[in-house]
């Protein structure tokens, strides 16, 4: 094979346009695409695939606009899953993710095969691979989902959105790749306010964090703890009803020096200038509880799982580090 030829592949997208017609605002598609554009670049970057676009002429039915997307060198083996991931991001529900977890599982898996295949089609590490198959999956999938879990796509998408929502000529959007799978997946017009960011808003989750704890809440209610995260003193709600109702029965006794080690979500809000507006905490998680400063950390049943498997995840990524392809 020569692994200095571009693999292409075809992402078509598709727009319905209000009495069949085949003429589009250039101003508008041209603000929307340059969107789509960067955020399929930037989900290359993300799956570390060097990936070049180029674009055919406007197709019937509506306006459709074939990109074409080149894979080169050794990231050839993530084409075509790299299309269904990019349907994937175009296509879910903002507001309904968990509608969309089959379509994002499914895509994940197919670029795990791709990625095996090749592994194994190179005869490398392939009885250790085989060993810990079922537990290599799920990691490589949490891995994955890590890297897609990406602020700044999701803020292109929003924006190619937010554009062709506000022309009223285009009724909805099909997405397909041709060579892949003959039927679109289709976002109606209703649906598109869904891919939007309110305030531009963008979520990430930090799940080794510690928060010294300033103010725990002891009773029952909808109030927020205070604590200190990365040297910030920070409110936040407790999203671990488990724990809660273990600070409620006494099980903790919180006095200076007290911390939690646990996954925190981060909503932080961004104004149309870029600058951050604001930040939003809340506790997903907690895995080991310090109750004072001299005290040494107790770790929950949930910790424990998680200390294993952050443990994997280390390992196994020293074995992909020493695998040359």
């Amino acid at each position: 094979m020569d692994m200095n030829k571009d693999l292409k592949t075809e992402f078509e997208v598709h727009y319905y346009l209000k009495g069949n017609s085949h003429t589009m605002n250039a101003f508008v598609r041209n603000k929307a695409e340059k969107n789509l554009l960067e955020a399929i670049k930037r989900i290359g970057i993300l799956l570390d695939s060097e990936i070049k676009l180029e674009t055919q002429a406007y197709q019937e039915g509506g306006l459709k606009e074939t990109i074409l997307i080149s894979t080169s060198c050794v990231f050839q083996y993530l084409s075509p899953a790299i299309n269904n991931i990019i349907t994937y991001f175009f296509t879910r529900d903002a507001e309904a993710e968990s509608l969309a977890k089959e379509a994002q599982r499914k895509a994940i898996q197919k670029l795990e095969l791709e990625v095996q295949e090749k592994e194994l089609d190179l005869k490398i590490k392939e009885e250790q691979l085989k060993k810990s198959k079922l537990e290599n999956q799920e990691i490589e999938e949490r891995l994955i989902r890590e890297k897609l879990n990406d602020p700044l796509t999701q803020k292109y998408i929003s924006n190619f959105y937010k554009a062709i929502e506000h022309y009223d000529k285009v009724e909805k959007i099909g997405y397909r790749s041709p060579h892949i799978a003959p039927d679109e997946n289709v976002v109606e017009r209703k649906d598109f306010k869904n891919f939007i960011l309110q305030d531009e808003q963008f979520v990430s989750e930090d799940d080794e964090a510690t928060i010294e704890i300033i103010s725990p809440v002891l009773k029952e209610g909808r109030y927020n703890w205070k604590g200190k995260y990365d040297n910030e003193k920070i409110e936040f709600s407790m999203a671990d009803s488990n724990f809660k109702q273990e600070v409620i029965d006494g099980k903790y006794k919180f006095s200076n020096g007290s911390s939690i080690y646990c996954s925190v979500e981060i909503k932080t809000t961004l104004d149309e200038f870029e600058e951050k507006k604001g930040k939003k905490f809340r506790v997903l998680k907690v895995f080991e509880v310090k109750e004072s400063e001299f005290e040494e950390s107790k770790p929950r049943e949930i910790g424990k799982k998680h200390k294993k498997q952050k443990w994997l995840e280390k390992h196994q990524k020293s074995l992909f580090d020493s695998i040359e392809y």
